[in-house]
């Protein structure tokens, strides 16, 4: 089974979620959808911390600084488990992995550990709620309102 990049995932969850001016409902996403498409494995990857910046004209960049493996609704795991599931679905060798012992991730979903890998997501063209950055092009035959 041949398995997706660990940094395509990354970019696919990214350009899904909600933008950083939204920061709550960006936190609620990352904590609820996870790197993998399918969910057919006990395991679930999840952003954790990023760093963004932003520049003028909409243009935006995330660091991926940390990040949570999850066994789904399972218990407390040694750090081997982790790192194997990792290594095979992710082909990441997480040298600072770290099973967490302060409670279950979002919402009892289980069990966790927190690991840090690179990971880069930029999105150049801006985006907006309403119109594009330019402003709404009037059409040919409309009287200029300026008259």
């Amino acid at each position: 089974m041949q398995h997706a990049s660990f940094q395509r995932a990354f970019e696919r969850l990214l350009s899904r979620a909600p933008g950083p001016v939204f920061p709550r409902a960006r936190a609620l996403y990352l904590r609820k959808y996870s790197l993998e498409e399918e969910l057919d494995s006990p395991f679930r990857t999840f952003l954790l911390e990023e760093e963004i910046q932003e520049a003028a004209g909409g243009a935006v960049r995330s660091r991926g600084v940390a990040f949570a493996v999850v066994h789904w609704h399972g218990p407390q795991l040694e750090a081997a488990r982790y790192s194997a599931y990792l290594e095979q679905r992710w082909q990441l060798q997480a040298s600072d992995l770290t099973p967490m012992h302060s409670g279950p991730w979002f919402r009892e979903a289980g069990a966790w550990a927190r690991f840090s890998a690179a990971a880069v997501y930029e999105r150049s063209a801006p985006t907006t709620l309403v119109s594009p950055p330019a402003g709404p092009e009037a059409p040919a035959d409309a009287p200029d309102p300026r008259r």
